[in-house]
């Protein structure tokens, strides 16, 4: 995914302390390519997104908000056959191959379609989208799709070979932030053939046995009718300035985007000419609200005036799961929540960086702050990401280790290190606060540092040499799609740092830089499983690069008679609207 990884103070807002997601939240992990200060990682950031509440329903008009109207939305859908959904953040960009945070890729799900998707709440399970089928040749080197009849654009236009081929084109040339889920296995267009019009064949040059996973990824791979884009193309863009705000006629999913009034809502309408048809449930519209206070968003979804919502508080989630009207699904993601250590000054050494993992407050911070929607972090990878080692250890809180390695280290009693966080959040500060209660109990001090989200940003992604830097940065890392090479190369590799991926601490170990490579271009799951597990072993254990404290279970409550949910450990926040519907 792309990155500024998102923080815990992002996750746990104090309105939102267990956030939107994927990453993410995060800045982009293509950050030199975007040219964006702010992207996705994740799924983590979009619900703390600043934004205007939307009035009533399903349209009422924020001041300030701008409303851009696609289309005409035609005659009002009956509220039985409308989903409502809050969210405390705004959608952003409706360009696919742009579009990076969760509260833009939730309209884009929507609106828009892969070859394949994620299976309900599997990760490694798939749904047949533009492609019916697929294949790959004996040593996965070579990946075949085989293109549903019949599909089309909202425009009419068919959604054939040599368009699928276009669309990826198109993502490959605006090297914009997903870029690099189909990038690492597609460089060039030329990679591409259509010996029909049914038929889609990608020749990736050698073994990659999870080309699926990535062509599956929530962020990225989507098809767009790139001769339309063409059509509005201004200075070779590909018509990325356009499409940001519109997807009319872009895309081939079930719903139609009829109006995007950013900061205000997003509305979808069912597009009659769907390739899947309309026959059984589905719900008619789609509306988005935005709502960003999490009072307010209790209140609609207890009189019925939205159907769904995603990581309010633990206090109100606990109030709401009481509500016989309402249910709540928590569920685990393949998120991993950890403070980010600055290798330089303190914190040079590994003994340094272990005595931190040894102090940190651990069940304190999941009981107290999390109340028991999260549980330990076991290293840089959540449990439910490929790759993840089950074998390894987790630390516990040992103040007494903690001062032997720092004896080893030679950090002294008087020393001080330093956080800094996004200010205004009372649950980043709270954990701030545990760990700084420790570290005092070793003589030291933790000097927090609350700056505005551009500060944090700017000095973690910025070219500030690695003993100006502070000790810790508070982050989460959610990968792309199910591959912890995915998940950990923009945070470790030692190319990764100064905004060039998400390596904030500047770490750099020779070992695993060439695990990693080992990683990307295992050709069995076998050699990428040891290379992983090696990996996660150094950077927690032997040289570590973070501390791993928490794996947030992802929380959604929606109304009794919403048909059709499931949480993907992958797409979280994000929903398949058209296998969702009303029971009576």
């Amino acid at each position: 995914m792309v990155g500024q990884g998102p923080t815990p103070e992002q996750i746990e807002g104090d309105d939102m302390p267990i956030d939107a997601q994927r990453r993410d939240h995060h800045t982009d992990k293509m950050a030199a390519k975007t040219g964006s200060a702010v992207s996705r990682r994740g799924v983590l950031r979009g619900a703390l997104a600043a934004g205007v509440a939307a009035s009533s329903f399903p349209g009422g008009r924020a001041a300030g908000a701008a409303t851009v109207a696609l289309a005409p939305a035609g005659q009002e859908a009956d509220r039985e056959q409308t989903l409502v959904v809050g969210t405390a953040a705004s959608a952003s960009d409706l360009d696919p191959h742009s579009a990076y945070d969760g509260r833009s890729e939730m309209v884009i799900y929507g609106a828009y379609e892969q070859l394949m998707r994620l299976e309900g709440d599997k990760t490694d399970e798939y749904v047949p989208l533009l492609a019916e089928r697929w294949e790959a040749n004996a040593d996965q080197s070579v990946w075949t799709f085989h293109l549903r009849e019949g599909a089309t654009f909202h425009d009419g236009s068919p959604c054939d070979a040599a368009a699928v081929k276009a669309s990826f084109e198109r993502l490959l040339a605006l090297g914009l932030g997903p870029y690099e889920v189909v990038g690492r296995f597609v460089a060039d267009p030329a990679q591409i053939a259509t010996p029909d019009a049914r038929t889609v064949v990608f020749d990736l040059g050698r073994p990659q046995p999870l080309f699926e996973s990535a062509i599956a990824a929530p962020y990225g791979p989507y098809v767009v009718n790139a001769r339309l884009a063409k059509e509005h193309e201004e200075d070779g863009d590909w018509g990325h300035a356009w499409a940001q705000t519109s997807a009319e006629g872009m895309g081939t999913g079930p719903y139609r985007v009829t109006t995007f009034a950013p900061e205000e809502q997003a509305v979808l309408d069912k597009y009659d000419g769907y390739w899947g048809g309309w026959e059984g449930d589905h719900f008619e519209r789609v509306v988005i609200r935005v709502v960003p206070e999490n009072a307010t968003l209790r209140q609609l979804i207890e009189q019925g005036e939205i159907d769904i919502v995603d990581n309010l508080t633990p206090e109100t989630t606990d109030v709401l799961a009481q509500d016989p009207a309402l249910r709540v699904d928590r569920a685990y993601t393949t998120s991993d929540i950890y403070l980010a250590m600055t290798v330089a000054g303190p914190l040079a050494s590994p003994a340094a960086r272990q005595a931190m993992a040894w102090a940190f407050p651990y069940d304190d911070v999941i009981q107290g702050v999390y109340q028991g929607y999260a549980k330990q972090g076991r290293g840089p990878l959540a449990e439910l990401t490929r790759g993840f080692d089950p074998d390894l250890p987790a630390y516990s809180t040992d103040l007494d280790k903690a001062r032997q390695l720092l004896a080893e280290a030679g950090v002294a009693e008087g020393t001080t290190l330093s956080m800094m966080l996004t200010a205004g959040s009372e649950a980043a500060n709270t954990v701030a606060q545990l760990f700084a209660a420790n570290l005092g109990q070793l003589g030291l001090t933790l000097d927090v540092q609350a700056v505005d989200e551009t500060t944090f940003i700017g000095t973690a992604y910025g070219e500030a040499p690695a003993e100006e830097r502070p000790s810790f940065f508070p982050f989460a890392w959610q990968p792309d799609y199910d591959d912890g090479w995915n998940h950990l190369s923009p945070l470790l590799a030692c190319d990764a740092a100064f905004g060039k991926g998400s390596n904030v601490g500047v770490y750099c170990n020779e070992r695993v830089d060439e695990l990693l490579d080992q990683a990307r271009d295992a050709a069995d799951l076998e050699a990428y499983q040891q290379a992983l597990s090696e990996i996660q072993n150094i950077v927690t254990w032997e040289d570590p690069a973070g501390v791993y404290y928490a794996q947030i279970q992802w929380t959604t409550i929606l109304r009794q008679d919403i048909a059709g949910f499931a949480t993907n450990p992958i797409a979280t926040g994000l929903y398949d609207f058209y296998r969702m519907s009303r029971t009576a």
